[in-house]
């Protein structure tokens, strides 16, 4: 071999070595042990997609995603101090792009991509971090490895069916998932060399024995209780993209019949600072239109079980102020679902749970679009029908970007956004000038939402919302009662029937009287004379309408009134039957809880001849039954306080005065309340907590109730044992409550107010619902 030939070939071997010393090594989609931004609602999770190591620099690539749901906080902030780091070595960060460091960031539609380039890491490192600052904020990505080195292990994983694409069995430290259980390892060995294992579980009595080959990449081949099966790790923090299209559209309906949806959970990771309460899973009540919830507790791992009732297939908000889950689950099934702190893993296992995956990864969005009061509403028509066709289009686009996104999860966050619409345009009546929608906007509403109703209602929350307001607003009127229409009903004597005809006659009479007099003189006579009865009149016939009888009476004729009203209402739209149903036996429910009385039989037997389904009858008399009880239930009378002593006194201060003189010597907790007042309600019902928490500062509880009948007032002290040694409840003539109320500038209920032992007015700001703080402010008062 000549010279020359080996000068070119020790050439050629030299620019191959420098080939090769310059190569860039790339990490795609590279794995990690955290990757959660944020403060105390972790709003943020930044994604590592990509990682290539340089010789002259290393580069990560980033993908800031706003966090599952979360609708309000959107910004997060990458200082200029930002590094690298490779055991106790820092490796500083030379620039960024697409975002613009040391000051708050936006995501895009929830997303938003960058690049930052640091100082070089040795090429043949295989795990480092990424630190955020140093600061207040400040957030680790923790643990950045290639995908390659986390196939050899198998303590932690997570395993997929790639052809289904479900998540099938994960083994951790502390147990294996597997069905949507938690199984305990009764025996486990591991071949350092190979990477098999063997390992027998158990759950409860049940026993499984599973063998698992060595790796082969991504795959291993497992056989879990004699059957042969080859799952592919999961190294995402989401289930990646479903292999095929589901193209269902449909989505499980029960009839509306009480079934149960069972969750079994991990919430893991858990950071130390948050409380370890009980996991809420929230959802609207359908039949009772309110919120409710079911909690599951949390064992020390954070795991938990729960079983929740529902009428149908239900959306649901899950842990709202710890993991903020928004998602749907079908009546009758059983779900797993894994939310991990630390490493930023979402998933579900169980059968048919697709949908809930593809929620996890792409979340329900907010459409929050309302009216303002003084708005035009037909510019309000203009914009709500926009903002749903574009909201439709961002749907249309992440489905054709994604194109096996199941047909449910389109169908069902289009859904979600028409329901919120709704919503939002039922609410908008009470931003108009008389409350209620114009033709135009009820057109509208008729045929935009009503006529596109889908079964089965449950499955999005706001739907519920929608069909009181719009059902609301065709019925919205004044409801009114005369007693004189009813006198046979009303009047219980010969004396009273006599009193309401002379009361009814009396102003003709009078009339008549004055206009027969002679002189002028005699005209006034007789008007001052007969003013003199009328307002003694007036005082015996408020007196009459505020027994308990007759607001019983009253009430009964008005709610009657009502459901003839909804239900010509609802039989003219001729809507499904379990709407008329839901919507009748609420009207009936709606007044027993307001009211906090029972009915009478007649207006039971007239719902059961209008309403057949077997639920909503359950729900009324359920409810019913539960407040006669409380009317037969006997309680201490002695806190009820006659004004018997307070006659002729119409001075607010002077009233006050006169009521808290008993209590000289203690402290006075004022709270002025009404049966009507469903805040004043909630806060009554947390009483014995009250009394228990504050025993220690001798107070005396004084209660002036507003506006309430007699009956409803003592239901609602024996439903909530609002009684003791201490307590003293008042419900006074209107006139005296008023004055009381204008002295003391009351503008909201409940109102509480503090006096101090010799009876003196305190002029700060108190509030029972607020227990820790009232409770440091007597601390400091003592």
């Amino acid at each position: 071999m000549n010279r020359k030939i080996i000068i070119t070939l020790l050439l050629v071997i030299v620019a191959l070595m420098g080939q090769a010393k310059d190569k860039t090594i790339v990490w795609d989609n590279p794995t990690v042990e955290s990757g959660i931004y944020g403060d105390g609602f972790f709003q943020f999770a930044i994604d590592v997609t990509k990682v290539e190591l340089k010789k002259n620099e290393t580069v990560v690539y980033l993908t800031a995603l706003r966090r599952s749901d979360y609708p309000d906080h959107n910004w997060f902030l990458f200082v200029d101090g930002t590094y690298l780091k490779v055991g106790d070595t820092r490796y500083a960060l030379v620039s960024a792009d697409g975002v613009e460091l040391n000051k708050r960031s936006h995501t895009k539609d929830g997303k938003l991509d960058m690049v930052f380039h640091f100082k070089p890491l040795p090429q043949n490192i295989k795990s480092f971090d990424f630190i955020e600052g140093d600061g207040a904020g400040a957030f680790q990505i923790k643990g950045i490895k290639p995908v390659e080195e986390s196939w050899k292990q198998l303590f932690p994983s997570y395993w997929r069916d790639d052809q289904s694409g479900d998540w099938k069995i994960a083994f951790l430290d502390e147990c294996a998932i597997y069905q949507c259980k938690f199984w305990d390892y009764k025996q486990r060995s591991e071949n350092p060399k190979t990477g098999e294992a063997e390992m027998v579980l158990t759950n409860g009595g049940e026993e499984l024995k599973v063998l698992i080959s060595k790796p082969n990449k991504k795959l291993r081949t497992f056989q879990i209780g004699g059957k042969t099966v080859v799952y592919s790790m999961i190294t995402s923090r989401f289930l990646p993209d479903y292999p095929t299209k589901d193209t269902r559209t449909e989505f499980v309906n029960n009839g509306y019949k009480m079934d149960t949806i069972t969750v079994v959970g991990w919430v893991k990771n858990m950071p130390q600072w948050m409380p370890k309460v009980a996991f809420e899973f929230g959802y609207k009540d359908f039949l009772e239109d309110k919120f409710t919830a079911a909690y599951a507790d949390l064992d020390t791992l954070g795991r938990f079980s729960v079983k929740i009732p529902v009428l149908n297939s239900t959306e649901f908000t899950c842990d709202w102020s710890r993991c903020f889950v928004h998602t749907m689950f079908e009546a009758g099934k059983t779900y797993f679902m894994l939310y991990d702190f630390k490493e930023g893993r979402r998933y579900f296992m169980g059968d048919d749970c697709r949908l809930q995956n593809e929620l996890f990864k792409y979340p329900l969005g907010w459409a929050s679009l309302r009216m303002e009061e003084g708005d035009d509403i037909d510019r309000y028509i203009i914009s709500v029908d926009s903002l749903i066709k574009a909201q439709y289009a961002n749907i249309d686009e992440l489905c054709k970007a994604h194109p096996t996104l199941s047909s449910r999860f389109c169908k069902y966050k289009k859904g979600n956004i028409f329901a919120q619409m709704a919503c939002n345009f039922g609410q908008s009546r009470f931003s108009t000038p008389d409350y209620r929608l114009s033709d135009n906007a009820r057109r509208y509403a008729y045929d935009t939402f009503w006529t596109k109703l889908e079964h089965p209602y449950t499955l999005h929350r706001d739907i519920r919302s929608f069909l009181s307001d719009f059902l609301g607003d065709i019925n919205s009127k004044s409801r009114s009662f005369n007693v004189f229409e009813h006198l046979d009903d009303i009047a219980l004597t010969d004396d009273e029937r006599a009193f309401l005809n002379r009361f009814k006659n009396w102003e003709d009479e009078s009339n008549a009287r004055i206009n027969a007099a002679s002189t002028d003189e005699a005209k006034r006579r007789i008007w001052v004379k007969d003013s003199i009865e009328y307002v003694n009149m007036m005082n015996q016939l408020d007196k009459f309408y505020r027994s308990s009888r007759v607001q019983r009476l009253m009430h009964e004729y008005m709610l009657m009134d009502e459901m003839r009203d909804n239900k010509h209402t609802l039989d003219s739209l001729n809507v499904d039957l379990f709407i008329h149903d839901a919507y009748m036996s609420h009207i009936v429910y709606k007044n027993i809880d307001w009211q906090r009385t029972s009915l009478s039989p007649e207006i039971l037997d007239t719902l059961k001849s209008w309403v057949k389904n077997p639920l909503c009858i359950e729900m009324v008399e359920n409810l019913n039954n539960r407040y006669l009880a409380i009317e037969n239930r006997e309680f201490d009378r002695l806190v009820l306080k006659s004004s018997d002593n307070l006659k002729g006194i119409s001075e607010g201060e002077a009233l006050l005065k006169k009521i808290i003189e008993p209590f000289k010597g203690k402290f006075v907790l004022l709270d002025i309340w009404g049966t009507w007042c469903a805040p004043c309600k909630e806060a009554l019902s947390h009483s014995t907590e009250e009394y228990a928490r504050l025993k220690d500062f001798d107070i005396a509880y004084l209660y002036l109730a507003n506006n309430s009948p007699q009956e409803s007032w003592e239901n609602v002290i024996k439903e909530y044992n609002v009684s003791g040694d201490n307590v003293a409840h008042y419900n006074l003539p209107y006139e005296q409550q008023s004055a009381i109320e204008r002295y003391l500038n009351v503008h909201a209920y409940p109102t509480y107010k503090l006096f101090d032992r010799d009876g003196n007015l305190l002029d700060l700001d108190v509030d029972v619902r607020n227990l820790d703080n009232l409770e440091d402010l007597l601390g400091e008062l003592e």
